[in-house]
């Protein structure tokens, strides 16, 4: 059974299934709320019951005070909703709410994406999960001597699974660690989350994301962030890489154009210092640049070139978001 969750003084709505929790459900529906363990210990997640039932309630270490049980505080976490309900509960606003943490991660999957990319998978502990927003990034540490910056490319969603996209470079050593000596169950520390490469999710102005090879990391936590938000404006990717294989989540990318009705694909070979070139042409197809948003994950002199050339055709600077920081494990 489905109930419709209604959270004060936000106004946002999302339905909740019954055999979920209450924090689940909001964390699938992208709402950004306060939590860090998931499981009971914390309290981050504690909310106030104005209106509604609560179903099959679970155990949690969190003890409440007299007041807090006076006016009606729940877990989110540990709740189930048993009706229609209102909670009172401040949402997070932005990356100033969000507390730089670290947590000791484990490797449950090197999944290879061709011969040069890996997509990595780290599992956090059920007692400290991940809190961050979509298109963040974070240094993954390994011993000592190991670190690397490297841009999340899951969606806030489950704080528990993260993954990153990383290319073999030879000047890496970190890069150079995960391909030829990283073991399923190493230990990697996460330190973060960085970096204000986030979602304006008050606007309702088309949307243009481009990313230059594993720039598609942030940029498909962005993307999978607006899925889960089900926001109704127009969806342009457009996909860079001057590598043949640089492409290597295509599939994925023409999924997204099956199941959704505004969005759009569009992958772009680069010639060999097309940066600016490629720019031209990516300015040049899209409708109306001064009424979109743009988003861009890409090196610097695509990013440059895209400055430009939008900047002709009337973009306005403002509704431009980059990450500007190089993240490890671009080719």
């Amino acid at each position: 059974m489905t109930h419709r969750i209604r959270l004060v003084p936000s106004g946002r709505e999302f339905d909740a299934e019954a055999q979920e929790t209450v924090l689940e459900a909001a964390l699938r529906n992208g709402v950004n709320l306060p939590y860090n363990c998931s499981g009971g210990s914390c309290g981050a997640c504690r909310a106030r019951l104005l209106e509604g039932q609560i179903a099959a309630p679970r155990f949690h270490d969190y003890v409440f005070t007299e007041a807090e049980k006076a006016q009606g505080y729940v877990l989110l976490c540990s709740i189930s909703a048993g009706s229609d309900m209102t909670l009172d509960i401040n949402e997070i606003g932005g990356v100033h709410q969000i507390p730089h943490q670290q947590v000791a991660t484990r490797v449950v999957g090197i999944d290879r994406l061709g011969e040069y990319y890996i997509n990595l998978t780290l599992r956090t502990p059920r007692s400290q999960t991940l809190q961050f927003l979509a298109g963040q990034h974070v240094e993954l540490r390994i011993g000592d001597e190991l670190c690397c910056d490297a841009a999340i490319a899951s969606c806030p969603c489950n704080g528990m699974f993260l993954q990153f996209h990383l290319a073999r470079r030879a000047d890496e050593p970190f890069t150079v660690h995960v391909f030829e000596r990283l073991r399923q169950n190493d230990v990697i520390a996460v330190t973060g989350p960085f970096g204000d490469f986030t979602l304006d999710e008050s606007s309702s102005r088309p949307l243009v994301m481009v990313a230059q090879d594993t720039g598609f990391a942030p940029v498909k936590s962005l993307l999978e962030h607006v899925i889960a938000l089900e926001l109704p404006q127009p969806l342009t990717l457009v996909w860079a890489s001057a590598f043949e294989d640089g492409f290597y989540m295509a599939n994925l990318c023409r999924s997204w154009v099956d199941a959704l009705d505004n969005f759009t694909y569009q992958p772009l070979f680069l010639e060999a210092d097309g940066e600016v070139a490629a720019a031209a042409v990516i300015a040049s197809t899209v409708a109306e640049p001064a009424q979109c948003d743009f988003y861009f994950a890409t090196g610097a002199p695509l990013r440059a070139g895209l400055l430009n050339a939008l900047a002709a055709y009337g973009a306005r600077a403002e509704r431009i978001f980059v990450m500007e920081k190089r993240q490890c494990g671009m080719r």
